[in-house]
C-alpha cells in the first residue's frame, strides 16, 4: 500500500461570516473545519494538488475554491463591496 505524505494547510478566515473549510483529494474529503471571522484553523492534507472549497458556515452556499492547490497556507478575504478572493 503506498503511503501518502501528510502536510498541514493553515487558513485564515478574514471574510465577515462563519466559513467551513473543506479539503478534497481527488473526490475524497481529507479534512474539514468551521471558522468564524478573524480566526484559522489548521487541516490536514496529503502532498501534492487538492482542491479546496469554502462554504458560508450558515447556508452551506460556497462561496469560493481552488482546484489543484499545493498552498500551505490560505486566506480568504472579501472586500467591500466585492467578492471572496482567495490568497
Amino acid at each position: 500500500m503506498k503511503q501518502l505524505m501528510k502536510k498541514d494547510v493553515t487558513f485564515h478566515n478574514k471574510a465577515a461570516i462563519r466559513i467551513q473549510a473543506q479539503i478534497f483529494s481527488e473526490r475524497m474529503l481529507v479534512a474539514t473545519c468551521v471558522v468564524s471571522p478573524g480566526e484559522s484553523c489548521v487541516l490536514p492534507a496529503k502532498t501534492g494538488p487538492y482542491d479546496i472549497y469554502f462554504k458560508n458556515g450558515a447556508t452551506g452556499w460556497e462561496v469560493a475554491h481552488q482546484l489543484d492547490s499545493e498552498a500551505n497556507a490560505l486566506t480568504l478575504s472579501r472586500p467591500p463591496n466585492g467578492r471572496y478572493t482567495i490568497t
